[in-house]
Order: C-alpha cells, then structure tokens, then sequence
C-alpha cells in the first residue's frame, strides 16, 4: 500500500496499488545484485538522493522491481507513487475518462512532492509529444530537488528510445543505468525453482527441464505458466510431477 494522505490519492486517482507479491523479498536476484542493493539503498533512504533507470527485456521484473522499492519507501514511512505510463496514456485516450479525473492537464503537477517517484514503462511515450513534454517538464523540477529520489523503467535504453524530444532523452540519459541481465537456461530454471518455493509447489530440476523443453523460454510466459500451475496444483498436493504436467498441459 501506499503511504499517501487522502488528498494526494484525490489529487492523483491513477495511482496504482501495488502487487503484494512484487516484493524484493520475491525477486530472484543472484544475476542482478548490485541493481537490487542499489535501488534498496534508495528506496529506504540510505542513500539520500538519485535517479536510476531500469530497463530490460518483457518478463525479466522490471515493473516488479519498481513496486518493490515504493513498496519499501512505504514500509519506511515515505511518501511513494508507482505509475504506470501504460495506464496514463490509456486513460488519456478514452471518451470518458475514470471517475474523479476531470481532466489529464497538468497531470504531472506535484509529482515532485513524493519523497520517492517510480515511473514505469518510459517508451510508451513514443509519439506522445504531450506526454514526453510532461515527463520532461517534470525532471526539470526533479532536478532541482537535491534530495529527490527517482526510479524510471523501461524495455527499451535511454540512448535507444523512439521520443521527438531530444531534451527529456537528454534528461533521462542522467540517471543510474542498469539493464537486467539475460538469463542463461540454467538460471531461468533457476528462477522458476524459486518462484515455485514461494508458491509452495515442489519443483525438481527434472520437472524444471521439462516446462523450459515444452514451453515458451520466454520469462513472461514462463512466470504466466507457473501461475497456471499454483492454480492446478491442490489437487497434486502440490508436487509438481512430470505425468501430472502432461495431463495437466495436454503434452
């Protein structure tokens, strides 16, 4: 949850709420861990200020790892926003906008104020000149706010990002970068292991084998499939065995 007064939450209805289960706690961090530590130090303050950028591949945990740190801000008393882009624009585009939304102007007003500011999905702003003004106007602010606190994410690098605004990817060319690394096979069965413990389901490395050689390796799909499984599983006693799979995957 965020720790928002009641006028912030009228102020910006399109926060979102965090997923319980985007958690540091839950994150497979053995290829990533200066990042994790990194955003850890700023997300609880110990380290005062700074801007860092996230980016990498769909499914690696970039949103997650963004709401995990408003996540720990939070739990620390700090003011947090997670925001997706994604849900901005999407809002923007409608006939009708959400109830308490009179407008989308001036959006981005405020947002400063926020002990800790997480924005996710940054390359959707390709071909909204609107929105990559807002967005830009914004860091201009930020940066000159000594003690603020900023986590950008995104599937594309600064350097490589579609904007008309040469400006804002100026701006965004001064954080921190860090790109997710690519798992090797091996650590993807790795990370499927892991979420499968948190889920309580047993997976064996010959049952890990066996969904990377009959599925999509992609870790988005991957985490989708095992989210299918927990679903499946009481009636396993949620031990994941190969025949059940099969019955279970019509493989």
């Amino acid at each position: 949850m965020f720790s928002l007064s009641s006028q912030i939450n009228q102020q910006f209805p399109l926060a979102l709420k965090l997923d319980s289960q985007a958690t540091f706690a839950s994150f497979w961090s053995d290829a990533d861990g200066a990042l994790v530590a990194s955003l850890q130090a700023l997300a609880s303050a110990e380290a005062e200020a700074g801007w860092i950028y996230i980016t990498g591949s769909h499914g690696t945990g970039v949103s997650h790892l963004l709401q995990a740190c408003a996540a720990i801000a939070s739990e620390h008393q700090y003011s947090a926003m997670y925001l997706s882009l994604t849900e901005l624009i999407a809002a923007s585009e409608v006939d009708e906008p959400p109830a308490g939304i009179d407008t989308m102007a001036g959006y981005f007003d405020s947002l400063e104020d926020f002990d800790l500011l997480c924005i996710d999905d940054i390359e959707c702003l390709a071909g909204q000149p609107y929105w990559q003004e807002q967005l830009f106007y914004l860091l201009e602010k930020l940066k000159n706010k000594p003690t603020a606190r900023l986590v950008l994410g995104s599937h594309c690098l600064a350097a490589e990002l579609d904007f008309d605004l040469a400006d804002l990817k100026s701006r965004l060319k001064w954080a921190t970068g860090f790109q997710l690394s690519a798992l090797s096979d091996d650590q993807k069965m790795q990370v499927l292991q892991f979420k499968a413990e948190r889920l309580g389901l047993v997976m064996s490395d010959e049952v890990a084998h066996f969904l990377m050689n009959r599925r999509s390796r992609n870790m988005a799909d991957l985490s989708q499939l095992l989210a299918q499984l927990d679903q499946q599983a009481l009636s396993s006693g949620r031990r994941l065995t190969i025949p059940w799979l099969k019955t279970v995957l019509d493989c």
